[in-house]
């Protein structure tokens, strides 16, 4: 895919060159206006708007103004990176001081040097109304107790004298732009105004501050008092981000659907359909460029998957109630039948129950039954004859299957097949999963959270961003996900073409993560470091043959030498320390195979003392043979060993069977032990 045809994510534009919704000379104008404020005893500025409407983008072009001579130093804090109060309260001044020095020591290291100060006295002993009790934060840990103790016997005001003196030596203003408050919790955001207020007085400061209005009205409402009342006694100057002008809304929208339609080959597009549809269903669903963001990339994936097949102009309109309104997405499903039953012409008789499900997709529309009624007229036709005098007969179906249209309920059902509440459910969590893909820790924390069946599934899932993957994500997200192969539970009764398994689902998303750093020293500088990560010989092995040991040279991602070291490596390791963790070696006779294979006459077995080993061996030796007769639906499965392979990675059938007498002992009459034992006994498969 072109970098043209690349969907951008939601992130907030950093310069007027990319504003698109001419915004750029309005906020260099309120820039200006508050340039013009006389900040001798500090300002405080409000950039108003809605979620998505693009308050962190304006700042930024209010930025390049404060950029112009005379130059205006801005220092940024954002609150959202700090969970939590204490955090919250701990960070602010010494985040802000950091910022300073960064701007220029010489300048500003002195009122930085006091604003640490302030800090230190005010945040142990909780002198801020409703912070809490913080005697136990870290700072206490790295300075002296008795300078902090000296410090505090001189009192706030000393600090505070000390800060302001400071300020007010300055020849222009410091401005403080504040984001993302109206992320916070309503705890995190009472504490943010009041820091906000407590220095608020602050001469040549100027803070600006970017929030939905009415979120934080809410969160400083309080015993009474309304937020709005106490949000006029801080803001001296504020700005409502202007409404997105519709026909820009809907020149963005065209943008980037394009790009996602140019994306899909033999697409299925009706230019006829299209102005209707998008302008009684899509478009009264689009309120800001976040949405925008949200429709392109979540209708991509559907689109293709299903744009072939579908027609574009249906997948658009339901990916978009999917996305917005998925109470109305969900109740659809419920209606299915009665969405694209059509009616003899000749009996015209309403179907009770078909009548009653109309009316309860209307009833779970509620205030945007106006929406299904366009539903219904646009895309379901059939059902016309409930909401209005209008009936389509049996022979508008040939029609609708014709033109693939979700009219036709086959299309409706492939649609649904990809898309009911378990498909949906996984990829919700897969973006949940991708949101922490830089993170090895946070990442893995969640995919351990959900049940283990759906593990496969939802990293499945992940391919569907493999084209936004950052380079950071290469090692944190390969490292956790291969560490997970072995939580992975195998799925019996898949199915004679079903051929995905739990490692091929992982390998598929590392190789794709990998194959984003362009430069062959950089991925092997990074399968080192996954390998260094991965706990299991098991995983290790896998990554080092999916990525050098492969059939056709030209799809190697590392080099021939880097491959032959890392083998190296590895076969030296498992040699000489048995598994950490056997429980966790999905692949441990894969492994030791290799071992075989490489050593070739030299080769020695391992001892296999630790009955968690041989366990883990035979079972990574088992596979799973399916048939099925012709005429029958009936898939029959066998288990099966590769017992060849086991002698020869044992030592000998001798051994392997102590192995197995050793894993009796232990696990007992398991299917395994049994399986074995029927291999030990001379029982082979039938193939013929």
């Amino acid at each position: 895919m072109s970098a043209s045809n690349s969907l951008p994510i939601d992130h907030p534009i950093t310069s007027s060159d990319q504003d698109v919704l001419g915004r750029a000379v309005v906020a260099r104008d309120f820039a200006r206006s508050v340039r013009d404020l006389d900040s001798s005893q500090g300002v405080v500025v409000g950039v108003l708007g809605a979620w998505g409407h693009g308050k962190s983008s304006f700042v930024n072009l209010m930025r390049e103004e404060f950029a112009e001579a005379p130059e205006l130093a801005v220092v940024e804090f954002n609150p959202w990176v700090f969970s939590g109060d204490q955090q919250l309260t701990d960070v602010f001044f010494r985040e802000i001081a950091a910022e300073l020095r960064l701007k220029d020591h010489t300048k500003f290291g002195a009122i930085a040097e006091g604003l640490d100060k302030y800090g230190d006295v005010l945040s142990p002993l909780a002198v801020i109304p409703w912070f809490g009790s913080w005697f136990d934060r870290a700072f206490k840990a790295t300075k002296a107790a008795t300078t902090w103790w000296n410090d505090r016997k001189k009192g706030s005001r000393t600090f505070r004298e000390t800060v302001s003196d400071a300020l007010k030596k300055l020849d222009k203003p410091v401005v403080v732009v504040i984001d993302d408050i109206d992320r916070l919790t309503t705890n995190e955001i009472r504490d943010i105004f009041r820091l906000v207020r407590l220095t608020a007085s602050f001469p040549n400061v100027i803070y600006v501050l970017a929030f939905d209005r009415r979120r934080v009205e809410q969160a400083l409402s309080e015993d009474g008092v309304p937020g709005r009342a106490y949000l006029e006694k801080i803001l001296q100057l504020s700005f409502d981000v202007p409404m997105i002008p519709t026909e820009v809304l809907r020149t963005q929208v065209f943008e980037r659907l394009d790009a996602v339609l140019q994306d899909v080959e033999g697409l299925r597009f009706s230019e006829a359909i299209w102005p209707d549809v998008y302008a009684e269903i899509i478009d009264p669903l689009i309120s800001s460029l976040r949405d925008v963001t949200r429709l392109g990339l979540s209708a991509r994936p559907t689109l293709r998957a299903l744009g072939q097949q579908i027609e574009a102009v249906d997948l658009l309109a339901l990916e978009a109630v999917r996305v917005f309104r998925p109470e109305i997405f969900q109740a659809l499903h419920a209606s299915r039948l009665a969405l694209t039953e059509t009616q003899s012409l000749w009996g015209r008789t309403q179907d009770p129950m078909r009548k009653a499900e109309i009316d309860e997709l209307l009833k779970a529309a509620d205030k945007d039954d106006g929406l299904v009624r366009a539903l219904i007229k646009q895309l379901f036709p059939a059902a016309r004859s409930y909401i209005e005098n209008n009936s389509y007969g049996p022979d508008w179906i040939d029609t609708w299957k014709r033109e693939h249209r979700v009219a036709y309920i086959g299309y409706l059902d492939l649609y649904f097949g990809r898309t009911l509440p378990s498909d949906l459910a996984s990829f919700q969590h897969a973006e949940r999963a991708y949101d922490r893909i830089t993170d090895s820790e946070a990442l893995g924390e969640y995919l351990d959270s959900l049940p283990k069946p759906d593990l496969e599934s939802v990293i499945a899932g992940l391919e569907v961003f493999q084209r936004d993957y950052p380079e950071a994500a290469v090692v944190p997200a390969s490292v956790t996900l291969l560490n997970r192969i072995s939580e992975m539970p195998e799925r019996r009764n898949r199915g004679m073409f079903d051929i995905m398994r739990a490692d091929v689902v992982v390998t598929r998303v590392v190789i794709r993560l990998l194959q984003r750093l362009d430069d062959e020293a950089a991925r092997e500088d990074a399968v080192r470091e996954i390998v260094a990560g991965v706990r299991s010989y098991s995983s290790q092995e896998l990554l080092i043959r999916s990525v050098g040991r492969v059939e056709d040279p030209s799809n190697a991602l590392i080099s021939v030498e880097a491959t032959a070291q890392l083998d190296e490596d590895l076969a030296a390791r498992v040699k000489a320390t048995p598994p950490p963790e056997p429980e966790k070696e999905w692949g441990l006779f894969r492994v030791w195979w290799f071992v075989a294979g490489r050593d070739g006459d030299e080769y020695s077995a391992p001892g296999l003392t630790d009955a968690a080993e041989v366990r883990a061996l035979i079972q990574s030796a088992r596979s799973v043979s399916r048939a099925q007769f012709i005429g029958s639906r009936h898939v029959r499965e066998e288990d099966r060993l590769a017992w060849e392979g086991l002698v020869r990675v044992v030592g000998g059938e001798t051994k392997l069977t102590e192995a197995i007498r050793r894993l009796r002992s232990s696990d007992g009459d398991s299917p395994l032990v049994l399986l074995a034992e029927k291999y030990a006994a001379g029982w082979r498969p039938d193939d013929s």
